[in-house]
This record gives structure tokens, C-alpha cells and sequence, in this order.
């Protein structure tokens, strides 16, 4: 019996030995046109600052054939800039990397770039050549090197002019001193690193225009994974503090974008925000403190994590705004618009769109009589009715701006068929209204912060 037991279980393992022989090919196929393929022509890295590390970026290598093939050489062709790790190994040139019958490789690739003669950007490149089977095949790698001013740990004192010549890289806090003015020209692009933050003690003026705005976003470039960029990441810098007293603050065609916290007003801080963006906030957009005093003209807020705006006391004035929260990642936790001391606030929103996830305006239904808030000619996207408060306004209307949740891309022009295109009452405009909107585009009578885009060419 114990032999028989044994004869089987012999049998049994050279059929088990026979079946995982067939299922493994071990031949290569040594065809010139056993090829792989890959997963672009060319790998376009962007952006990169000089003497930075760039990112990763990823190349996928590809055996689409019925038996394994064999790379005999995976190199750069020149190697000075970029850097490669092909299949978990770091070099420069590597020998008989294998590839298994449709499976495939990753190439990563990486380049640090030095600094060019000039402020514009410069493309430096190179090649990855692969050698399978007798036949090279090429992927052309490339970046563009920019040059870049950095600042670190710096307070601007007395008056400071800072140009669109190259961008500004701030690491830790860009601190304006009590007294001081720091003025971005047109173009000006502030970027910030992980954790840094701009406050602002004295006073930030920002001169940008409908062809070169002002920019502040965070210093990552290229894509988070595959092909999500990071300019749809929030939480890749604090924000911008304005510090208690700050006046005279006057940002014009200016975007925040992709912060942690947002833009915070403490008490008793002027700023004037006219055809501006504030974006992508992972927590409150714009969170303003007793006696504080915004003005916002033809401006943007939209997507954070939880109020668009907190309002504690002061004097708000939003003419021609769009107020628009479909935030990526959670569901916002609070309203569109916080009045967090309504007896102490004047607030006027006016030829404006309040809308997206949850409520629009929270705090402000139990003195709505007696409140100082005011809502005219206002569309919302809920069920509502005018009354002393709430005058003209346009009420379960999807004022059908365009944003597309997946594919991560949030304009907020009305559509052809929206609503809002003739709903504004330009009586209403603030004196100082600017005729054209953030993209210079005459208003006309459309709601909110942008005229349409004109239509595509046929």
C-alpha cells in the first residue's frame, strides 16, 4: 500500500511538473520583428527648475508578442542629464532585460538640469535607446529648464517691485513686513513649496492682467500618477495670511490656488479682489475675522473642503462673483457662505451664482429680518423664495457652468444654454465694475464672474 502511495503521488508530480511546464514558455522569440512597443513615442517631463531633482516620470515597456523577448541594451544615449531605473535598478546602461509574453517593464526617469544663460525656458533632452533583437528603437525624453529666483525665510521690508522676468520658488514663509509693500507685476508667479505660506503684515498689491495674471500655486509641476496633474491636488501649500491691520491689499487678476488653508483675514484687513481666482483649498477658501473688509469684482471662489467664505463681522461686498463648490476629494463640511456674526456684518452679494454641494448660505436664517445681508439678483441652485433679504433672485436654477468632475477640470463659464447670460441687473454693478472679465471678455448681463467663451470655429 505504501508503495503504491508513492507510485501515485511520483505520477502526480511529473504531471503537475509537465502541466506548469507547458503554461511557462521559456523560448524568446528572436524575430527582428519581435518589437516592444511602448507607452508613448515621447516622454514629456514639462517644466523643470534648475537644479532641482525633477519628479519621477514613468515610461511602460511592452512584450505584446507569445514568447519572451530579450532587450539586449537599455541605455541613454547620452546620460549627462537624465537619469533611468529600469525594472528596480538605478544606471545608465543596462544588458538582457527580459521581458515575459505580454507583461511589461517600468522605466523611470529623472533628470536635475542646470542653469540656462537666459530667463526663458530652455529644452534639454535626450534618448532612450533600446536594442531588441538587432533592432534599436528610441523614445525621445525631454524637459523644459527654467531658471527660477529663491527665497527662503525672507521678509520684505520697506517697498519691494518683484518681476515676471523668472518665477520666485518660496520655501518656509515669505513674510511683508508691518509698513512694507510688496508689488507683483504683471506675470509674477509665486511658487510655493510644500509647507510654505505668504503673510502679509504690511501690504500685497498684485498688478496682473487678463493676458498675464498673477500667479501663486504650489512648485510641483508635472503629474501627481499617470496622467493626473498636480494642478488638481489641493494641500500643496498653506495660503495667505493677512495679518491683523493689513490694508490697502488690492489683488487684480490673480490666482491662489491648491492650498492647505486658504486665504485667512484677521481682524481689521482691507482687501480688494478684482477679476481674480481663488481655488482648491483643502479646508476653508476665505476665512475673514472681525472688521475685516473684502470687495470682491468679477472674482472666483471655488472647491475647498469647507466654506467658500467664512464671514465673522466686517464688511463683504461681492459684485459679479462666482461662488462654486464641487470640491474633489469630500464632501464640504459646511456651507457655501458662513456668517459667523451676523449683527456685526454688512454683506452684499449682487449679479452673482451661489451653488454647488451642500447648503449655499449657513448662519443666517434666524435674524434674517434684521440682518445687514443682502441677496439681489443671486442665482441659486435650491429651492427658495425672495422676500426683504433675497430681492430678484433666481431660485432651482443650475446656472450650467462647465466644470467636469472626471476629468478634473473646473472653468465655470456658462454654457451656451445657461440661464445666467442675460439674468444680470447692471444697475446693480458697483461703480468700479470692470467691463471685462478675467479673460477679457466684455460682461454684458451675464451673472457671475465670466462672460461665455466664444464659440469653437468650425
Amino acid at each position: 500500500m505504501r508503495y503504491m502511495m508513492k507510485r501515485i503521488f511520483y505520477i502526480f508530480a511529473i504531471f503537475l511538473s509537465g502541466v506548469l511546464t507547458a503554461c511557462i514558455e521559456d523560448g524568446f522569440d528572436t524575430r527582428p520583428s519581435a518589437q516592444p512597443s511602448f507607452s508613448v513615442d515621447e516622454l514629456d517631463m514639462g517644466v523643470q527648475f534648475t537644479e532641482n531633482p525633477s519628479p519621477t516620470a514613468m515610461l511602460m515597456v511592452y512584450n505584446r508578442n507569445s514568447k519572451q523577448i530579450n532587450l539586449s541594451s537599455v541605455r541613454l544615449r547620452d546620460g549627462a542629464l537624465f537619469r533611468i531605473n529600469v525594472d528596480g535598478q538605478s544606471g545608465r546602461d543596462f544588458a538582457d532585460v527580459e521581458i515575459r509574453p505580454n507583461d511589461s517593464i517600468y522605466v523611470f526617469v529623472e533628470c536635475t538640469l542646470p542653469p540656462t544663460p537666459t530667463a526663458e525656458p530652455i529644452e534639454m533632452s535626450d534618448w532612450i535607446d533600446v536594442v531588441t533583437n538587432g533592432v534599436t528603437r528610441s523614445v525621445a525624453v525631454k524637459a523644459l529648464a527654467q531658471n527660477v529666483v529663491r527665497h527662503r525665510d525672507e521678509t520684505v521690508s520697506g517697498s519691494a517691485v518683484w518681476s515676471a522676468e523668472m518665477p520666485h520658488v518660496i520655501f518656509d514663509t515669505l513674510r511683508v513686513a508691518p509698513g512694507a509693500t510688496l508689488t507683483l507685476r504683471a506675470g509674477t508667479s509665486l511658487l510655493f513649496h510644500d509647507k510654505a505660506a505668504l503673510k502679509v503684515e504690511g501690504t500685497l498689491i498684485a498688478e496682473g492682467a487678463a493676458d498675464a495674471p498673477v500667479r501663486m500655486r504650489g512648485d510641483r509641476t508635472g503629474n501627481v500618477v499617470a496622467d493626473i496633474s498636480y494642478d488638481v491636488m489641493s494641500n500643496q501649500w498653506h495660503g495667505v495670511i493677512f495679518a491683523r491691520g493689513s490694508v490697502a491689499n488690492r489683488l487684480s487678476h490673480t490666482e491662489i490656488v491648491n492650498t492647505t488653508d486658504g486665504v485667512l483675514l484677521d481682524s481689521l484687513v482691507d482687501l480688494r479682489l478684482e477679476n481674480c481666482r481663488i481655488h482648491n483649498s483643502g479646508s476653508t477658501l476665505i476665512a475673514a475675522r472681525g472688521g475685516s473688509k473684502i470687495l470682491s469684482l468679477g472674482s472666483e471662489l471655488s472647491n475647498a473642503a469647507s466654506a467658500l467664505l467664512i464671514a465673522e463681522g466686517g464688511d463683504f461686498q461681492f459684485h459679479r462673483s462666482t461662488l462654486a463648490n464641487w470640491y474633489l476629494f469630500k464632501w464640504p463640511d459646511m456651507a457655501i457662505v458662513e456668517f459667523l456674526d451676523t449683527e456685526k456684518t454688512h454683506a452684499e452679494f449682487v449679479n452673482s451664482i451661489i451653488y454647488g454641494r451642500d447648503t449655499p448660505v449657513g448662519n443666517y436664517s434666524e435674524t434674517p429680518e434684521t440682518a445687514d445681508v443682502w441677496f439681489k439678483r443671486v442665482c441659486f441652485d435650491v429651492e427658495g423664495k425672495d422676500d426683504a433679504r433675497f430681492i430678484g433672485c433666481l431660485w432651482e436654477t443650475d446656472p450650467l457652468l462647465d466644470f467636469d468632475l472626471k476629468e478634473y477640470t473646473f472653468d465655470y463659464l456658462p454654457l451656451p444654454d445657461s440661464p445666467v447670460l442675460t439674468a444680470a441687473d447692471p444697475a446693480l454693478d458697483h461703480p468700479e465694475l470692470p467691463a471685462a472679465d478675467r479673460h477679457g471678455r466684455e460682461r454684458g448681463a451675464v451673472l457671475g464672474a465670466y462672460a461665455p467663451a466664444p464659440p469653437a470655429a468650425d
